[in-house]
């Protein structure tokens, strides 16, 4: 137990204080530290806090909208509070340090949203990042600030620095908007970036931007005009409706054009926008002082030159002294050497009056100005008169006399007129010495027809005559009927009289033309007479011009004399054909009834007429023949004479046609007992003696064809033909009449057969089941051992025929039974109704020289299988 401690034993522990930072303080201090760095970075970072007020929250979310500058995130919304006005609310945002400097008195803020209009689409960018707001910085140099008041949009102003800067002054907007675009040659070269009204509200300024590249396009000669919209036109042409592009139509678009010789402009140069291409007057400027009350168009009203639309009128204003009403216009270039000191413009009005409508179209389009070009210096200036005006200035250099013992109802101001068209006016009528006097003056254009032999006769007014020819009537146009007129003759020397006698119609105006007296006399011959005495008329175109003095019975008919008056002779040529012209002519046939009556006189007396018909048999001897009526004489033309067969239905009266077209008909058909052959007499009509009876022409009957293979000449049916085709040759009189139309020459062969089976005149030639020829014969051979065909091959296919051909009756249907059953066989539609022969070449190594004139060939029953098949190339030479 010598190990164990007493109790009295003590212990103290050794305490030493250590005078260091314990280790355990390191981590609270480190966490201070990093949260005060925090705390620092998140002020810096926090940037300027500032205030931007809108006028409502839309698009807006804290702590998400950022804002932006050129594109790059610049600050950021914290809060949205609604103002104490409760009219607007505000958002507090904070402005990234490194971009403070942006702020300033005249910084601007606006929303930026993804926007859908007519004029486009705009903020596509926000799709995708969401809405955020746009600053736009001040170049002024203004003080810090920190409240705002947003934009409802981008400022119009943006697009100002990006090119050269234009101004537009029009009545009204029309259809631009912001964003609209300036197009030339229909190129986009800029656009609108504000609108706004003018100082006094009674224009819109419009502002624009044009692309640097494209500034030099604007000139000091530039014209603008707007072409938003469907555009439409009433015109000399018609309506003109016009459209531009899509986009024009839905957001609006200014065009641009700039003639040669401007000079570049400055920025914010103004100009004129005009409501459209032909309002804007791309042309020479002039100006016209206008009559009062002249209603013109201030928006294009036509300005014209012989009936050709030469310039535009562009605008209407009173002079700054407000005397004149001035038209500012536009003429187009080319006829710039129109506008002299002596050039007149002429207002041309509407017009309606019981003489007639003039420029009608006025009444709804305004009227419009015609140009009358005179000598002098150039001029931009012009006074424009009314037409009355104009005419009343009009120099008419000519003034004559018409002397009548009546004034038939003619005043001031009937027009004088030669062909229809008038070349003076009617200025006094007066009496004098129991006599009508008619002073007129006619233009100086038309001096030349006032001659010394003119005949001057009414042509204004209905007449109507009762004379030994007949009733005459006499209706003018409407116009002329009520507003009266005097035609004219011009003939003798260009001696123009004083004075000169008025007719009151132009029959008296011809019978004046003579002043011979006289007569001559004339004998015809007529196989019997017709209904007239001595006495009776003799008419040309309803004209007496002489009588019938006698008549005496001659072998075979009738002698007639007759007097024409010497002033009349002239009538009487070479080619005179004479008839009987009493009573009334009835012609009828299947395309109606004609009835024509005479004269009144020959109708009691009976008459003959006469007038120059070419090519008309008119002498018998040394005497006048006369035809028993106008329709006789007509046809009687050149006689020829036709020989057939039998008479192919032909008759007296059967047309004789070349192309539908009536140029003869069958006078006679009477047998040939000499040649058991039939003669048929035609007469053909004079005009086309010339041209049908001549050697080489080709008569045949044109019969009705009715089949399978199509109808012809259905026509025929109640009223046979006989068709005509001209020859060149020389003139001749006897032809043959056929049964067909003639065929063109070809090559002839001749194909020997065992039976004649099916074939006849007319069974096509087949190749490959065209139809190259036809057979023209078919008989039997010298010792009738077989059939002899002749074949005619058309020109233009004899080559395909070799001398080592195949030919074989391919005619109806090839029908053949056996076990395995039935096998019908046919060709075209025409071999089976006409039959047909075909033909081939066998495929060899070389192919054979074509087959000659003449050659005959066996005409095989049927085909061999394999000659179908054969496909030999021959080569067209």
């Amino acid at each position: 137990m010598s190990d164990e401690l007493s109790p009295q034993t003590s212990y103290s522990p050794k305490v030493k204080r250590n005078r260091g930072i314990s280790p355990l303080w390191i981590l609270p201090i480190l966490t201070m530290l990093l949260a005060g760095w925090l705390v620092a970075k998140a002020i810096h970072d926090a940037g300027q806090r500032i205030q931007i007020y809108f006028s409502n929250a839309q698009g807006l979310v804290a702590g998400r909208t950022t804002i932006r500058y050129q594109g790059l995130e610049v600050g950021m919304v914290r809060d949205i509070t609604l103002s104490k006005n409760l009219g607007s609310i505000y958002v507090d945002a904070d402005i990234y340090p490194e971009a403070t400097k942006l702020l300033s008195e005249d910084t601007r803020f606006w929303l930026v949203k993804p926007t859908a209009s007519l004029s486009g689409i705009s903020g596509l960018d926000a799709l995708v990042s969401g809405n955020y707001i746009a600053i736009q910085p001040s170049d002024s140099g203004a003080e810090f600030e920190t409240k705002f008041t947003a934009l409802e949009s981008a400022p119009p102003d943006l697009l100002a620095d990006k090119g050269l800067n234009i101004t537009l002054r029009a009545r009204d907007l029309g259809g631009i908007s912001i964003g609209s675009q300036i197009v030339y040659k229909k190129i986009p070269i800029g656009e609108v970036y504000n609108y706004q009204l003018d100082s006094n509200a009674k224009n819109v300024i419009i502002q624009a931007s044009i692309k640097d590249e494209y500034r030099k396009i604007i000139t000091d000669e530039s014209r603008f005009w707007n072409v938003s919209g469907i555009g439409a036109n009433i015109g000399f042409d018609g309506v003109d409706v016009h459209l531009e592009s899509l986009s024009a139509l839905i957001g609006g678009s200014i065009a641009v054009d700039s003639p040669d010789g401007g000079q570049p402009v400055a920025d914010n140069t103004q100009f004129r926008l005009y409501r459209d291409l032909k309002t804007a007057g791309r042309g020479i400027p002039i100006q016209i002082v206008l009559p009062d009350d002249s209603k013109i168009s201030a928006s294009g009203a036509p300005i014209v030159y012989r009936g050709i639309e030469i310039g535009q009128v562009t605008n209407v204003r009173l002079s700054e002294g407000r005397e004149d009403i001035v038209a500012s216009a536009a003429i187009q270039p080319v006829f710039s050497d129109m506008l002299t000191t002596q050039s007149r413009f002429v207002l041309e009005e509407a017009k309606v009056s019981l003489s007639g409508v003039e420029n009608i179209a006025n009444l709804v389009k305004g009227n419009f100005l015609t140009l009358v070009p005179g000598d002098g210096d150039r001029s931009r200036h012009f006074t424009a008169v009314r037409k009355n005006e104009f005419n009343e200035q009009q120099e008419r250099s000519v003034a004559i006399t018409l002397v009548s013992d009546n004034s038939f109802g003619l005043d001031v101001g009937a027009n004088i007129l030669y062909r229809g068209i008038p070349v003076g006016s009617i200025t006094q009528v007066s009496l004098v010495n129991d006599s009508v006097h008619l002073s007129a003056l006619i233009d100086n254009t038309y001096s030349e027809l006032i001659k010394s032999n003119n005949r001057f006769y009414v042509t204004g007014s209905a007449t109507a005559e009762l004379t030994e020819s007949g009733l005459s009537i006499s209706v003018p146009p409407a116009k002329q009927l009520l507003t009266g007129s005097i035609s004219f003759v011009s003939e003798g020397s260009n001696n123009a009289q004083e004075s000169y006698s008025l007719y009151a119609s132009k029959s008296l105006a011809e019978l004046a033309k003579y002043n011979q007296s006289g007569s001559m006399k004339i004998s015809m011959f007529a196989s019997e007479l017709p209904p007239i005495s001595k006495g009776s008329p003799l008419l040309y175109r309803n004209l007496q011009v002489g009588s019938i003095s006698d008549f005496e019975l001659r072998d075979g008919g009738v002698l007639i004399h007759a007097t024409i008056e010497n002033q009349y002779k002239h009538l009487i040529t070479e080619q005179s054909v004479f008839w009987n012209r009493s009573g009334v002519e009835v012609d009828a046939s299947l395309s109606g009834i004609s009835v024509k009556a005479a004269p009144l006189k020959t109708l009691v007396q009976g008459g003959i007429a006469f007038d120059s018909l070419a090519g008309v048999e008119n002498k018998i001897n040394k005497h006048w023949k006369l035809y028993k009526d106008f329709q006789d004489a007509r046809k009687f033309g050149h006689v020829i004479t036709l020989t057939a067969d039998t008479a192919n239905n032909a008759a007296v009266g059967t047309t004789i046609k070349y192309n539908g077209v009536q140029v003869g008909e069958v006078t006679l058909v009477a047998p040939d007992f000499n040649s058991d052959k039939v003669q048929i007499k035609v007469r053909i009509l004079p005009e086309y003696a010339q041209k049908i009876a001549k050697h080489g022409s080709h008569f045949w009957v044109a019969k009705p064809e009715i089949g399978l293979s199509g109808v012809r000449n259905l026509e025929n049916i109640i009223s046979p033909t006989i068709n005509v085709t001209p020859g060149k040759g020389k003139p001749h009189y006897e032809f043959a009449l056929t049964d067909a139309p003639a065929k063109e020459m070809g090559t002839v062969f001749s194909l020997q057969s065992e039976t004649r089976g099916s074939i006849k005149v007319g069974t096509p030639i087949l190749f490959r089941d065209m139809t190259v020829g036809q057979v023209t014969d078919v008989k039997l051979g010298e010792f009738s051992d077989r059939v002899i065909s002749t074949i005619v091959i058309d020109s233009e296919y004899a080559y395909l025929v070799r001398s080592n051909s195949i030919f074989w009756n391919t005619s109806g249907l090839d029908v053949s039974i056996g076990l395995s059953g039935a096998n019908i066989r046919s060709g075209t539609i025409d071999s089976i109704v006409k039959g047909g022969i075909t033909f081939a070449t066998p495929e060899e190594k070389q192919l054979q020289p074509p087959a000659q004139p003449e050659q005959s060939f066996y005409l095989y029953a049927t085909a061999q299988d394999d000659w179908k098949k054969w496909r030999t190339p021959i080569p067209r030479p």
